[in-house]
Formats: C-alpha cells, structure tokens, sequence
C-alpha cells in the first residue's frame, strides 16, 4: 500500500497515473511547479514567445507542434498564450496517456520523431518546436528531414538544447540513456542539408548554469517533502543527474543552445 503513497497529490487533482511513468520525470515536474521537463521552465517559453510574437506572429494561427511533448505542460502554456492549433507527440505512451488526461484542446499522439510522415500529412505546420528533445535522439539529420517534410514552406523551427563540442563527456539523462547533445560545428549544415535555413543561433550556456543552479536548490529546499511521494533511490537518481550535469555545463563540456530556422 505504502509504495503508492506518491499518487495521492495528482490523484487529488482528477489526473490518472500510469504506474510505468518515469518517477524521476515526475520529481522533475513537481520541482518545475508544472509539467515542464526543460530546463529554464516557463521563463525559457517566454523567451520563445517574445521572439515568435515579434518575429512570425503569424505562426499562432496556424498549426504547431510540441515535439517530445512530455507531460503537455509547455504545450498547454502556449495554447493559454494564443496558439490556436497545436499537436504533441512523444514516444513514451505512459506520459501520452497522462498528457491527454489532463489537457484538453489539444491533440496529443504516441510517435516517435523520426516517422512522422507517416502521422502528418506534407505541409502540415507553420510552427515547430522541441525543448531538450533533440539530444535524446542520435539521428537528427533524420529528424530534421522528418520536419521539415511535415511543414509548409516558411514555417518557424525552434530547438532549444543542450550543445556539445570536441570535449564533452557522455551524459545519461534520466531514463538512463546516452545524452548526445547538439554538435554546434555541424548544426547548421544538418539544418540546410534538410531543408531548413539558419535565422538564429544563440548560446545559452549561461542561462542553463542559472536554471540548473535553480533547480538544485529547489531539490535541497524541498527534499524532505519530496520523500512523502517518492522513493530515496529515485530522488538520489534525479540528484545525480542534474549535480553531473550542472559540473558539466560549468566546465563548459556541455553548454545551452537556442536556434530558429526557416522551411525553405
């Protein structure tokens, strides 16, 4: 009975949990104050919204996708901000299923990025976006075709990311897997070569040392509340984590990139 305890605070709120969730990602959502997994939380969102607003307005109308949509909740934050029409995919059914329980008006899918021609139709989005999706997958040369093949012509990319360089060290994220961070010497090349032209490519290594830097702290302020929901081994596992992480970024072997580009 006891190992269920952790279900009570979303149980409270009408949300069903799937038992094979990552609880790693959801100690990651209770810290975020929402269903965000990226770093710099709504404070990044709204740095993209700044720029989109600015820049493509027109995008709002049209339709959007959350690619590695994840819980939903950066999803659900830019529809309350304007956006009209917007999908979320993620391989990982479990957050899927929780995603679709809790938000609604929007239309949330199980794939995986790298078929989504055979999801979408050909010119479907004006408006693409992945926050700390694309380090979790090693093609993205294919990824990027896959995009690109799904969005009109003039449609926004965003990729908001860990980078790497020549001194990286590996990394595994929370589901234990390899990190492989986007290679900022090859970056723009696999953009043009999938159809995509470079408007933007800014660094935010020294954003993502301040949010990381956040997020532990939040872990050692709320810690003793955290083990009323989650097992120790599993804290310890997010802990672990993040503190590698946080060393890496400040040893500059991983960094933050933000980058917008075009559908040629």
């Amino acid at each position: 009975m006891y190992k269920f305890l952790y279900l009570i605070p979303f149980l409270l709120i009408g949300v069903w949990l799937p038992p094979e969730i990552n609880q790693a990602r959801l100690i990651l959502s209770e810290l975020r104050g929402g269903d965000f997994a990226h770093a710099g939380d709504k404070e990044a969102i709204d740095m993209v919204l700044a720029k989109i607003k600015c820049g493509f307005p027109e995008v709002l109308e049209g339709n959007c996708l959350d690619v590695g949509c994840g819980f939903g909740g950066t999803a659900d934050y830019l529809k309350k901000c304007g956006f009209k029409n917007i999908w979320g995919v993620d391989i990982d059914k479990s957050v899927i299923d929780y995603a679709k329980s809790k938000y609604k008006g929007i239309e949330f899918l199980t794939s995986d990025a790298a078929s989504l021609n055979l999801r979408f139709n050909r010119d479907f989005f004006s408006f693409v976006y992945l926050f700390n999706v694309l380090y979790a997958i090693e093609d993205k040369s294919l990824v990027l075709w896959q995009l690109a093949n799904v969005s009109q012509s003039g449609a926004i990319l965003m990729i908001f990311d860990f980078s790497s360089t020549e001194s990286s060290e590996p990394i595994l994220d929370l589901a234990g897997k390899p990190m492989c961070p986007i290679y900022t010497k090859n970056i723009k090349q696999q953009l043009h070569e999938a159809g995509w032209e470079v408007l933007e490519v800014r660094d935010l290594s020294g954003n993502f040392i301040v949010w990381y830097e956040q997020l532990l702290k939040k872990l050692d302020e709320k810690k003793q509340e955290l083990k009323g929901h989650f097992l120790e081994k599993d804290i310890a596992k997010f802990s672990a984590t993040y503190v590698h992480i946080l060393h890496q970024l400040r040893r500059k072997t991983l960094g933050g990139i933000l980058i917008y580009a075009k559908r040629i």
